[in-house]
């Protein structure tokens, strides 16, 4: 579970929020501190490039995939949580931890319905 301090740094924010209903929306994002988002994807695709951000503690994305995809790309410092629901879907997480690390975590909480989030 995400700390109490990330949780209400991502309810009490106004972070950006990505969506794609019967579009596609590639998001890059540039070299600046990431506070957590949400995306939402329809019929359609996201794509959230998250390589050159800046991760420094730790982060909560929220992801709903309804007849969708998302793919999430994450920087190499960090470490990667996945809860999801899937209902004929689901989420492929290929990033390997850093064990032992004391590196900040995304913690990533998808909904999937016959789509699929890809974390790479």
């Amino acid at each position: 579970k995400p700390s109490q301090e990330a949780y209400q740094k991502m309810t009490n924010s106004a972070s950006a929020e990505y969506s794609a209903i019967f579009s596609s929306n590639n998001v890059i994002y540039p070299h600046d501190v990431f506070n957590g988002t949400s995306i939402n994807s329809v019929f359609g695709s996201v794509v959230l490039n998250l390589r050159d951000a800046i991760v420094t503690e730790d982060v909560v994305i929220n992801a709903t995939v309804i007849f969708a995809g998302a793919d999430i790309y994450v920087p190499g410092n960090v470490n990667v949580k996945v809860s999801s629901v899937p209902i004929f879907g689901g989420v492929s997480n290929k990033v390997q931890n850093l064990n032992g690390a004391d590196a900040p975590t995304i913690y990533i909480n998808a909904t999937c319905m016959f789509g699929g989030v890809d974390i790479k």
